[in-house]
């Protein structure tokens, strides 16, 4: 996870081994000046377990990003959201509560802007964002996190 930007991360592939830093290379600016001295650091090459063998069961303690259910009203309003960015189109602004709750009119009755806003929440608060995370940082996490796609 980069410190600086809390929305960046890094995906693990499966069946990797020995990751304490998420980089394996790396570039460390030594002073704030941008023509300062930078220093490269090279970690060591990734392991895979084999096929055949099974990876260790993970540690009670480590805590997985929850699930969210294709099949709820959240998800929807959620994919919704984010339609425009994943069809590529960034330019411009997501839509409104009141633009979302008249597209899932037809399939979700009488959905209201306010439904719309409580959905929007949850989703947050699920996805543990910071307080007062905007809509586009949702969209954004949830896109990077592959939690929503144009084919689901």
């Amino acid at each position: 996870m980069n410190m600086d930007d809390w929305y960046q991360y890094v995906l693990v592939e499966p069946r990797r081994m020995s990751m304490p830093v998420p980089f394996e290379v790396a570039q460390i600016e030594l002073t704030a000046l941008p023509d300062g001295p930078k220093l490269a650091v090279f970690g060591h090459e990734p392991q895979y377990y084999a096929a055949q063998v099974r990876p260790p069961t993970t540690c009670a303690t480590t805590t997985r990003r929850p699930l969210l259910d294709r099949e709820a009203t959240y998800y929807t309003v959620l994919k919704e959201l984010s339609k425009d960015r994943l069809n590529g189109i960034m330019e411009t602004s997501l839509p409104t509560s009141a633009e979302i709750a008249e597209r899932l009119s037809p399939t979700h009755g009488s959905m209201t802007s306010r439904a719309v806003d409580a959905h929007i929440k949850y989703v947050s608060d699920k996805l543990r964002l910071p307080r007062g995370a905007n809509r586009d940082a949702l969209v954004a996490f949830a896109i990077r996190s592959s939690l929503v796609s144009l084919h689901s």
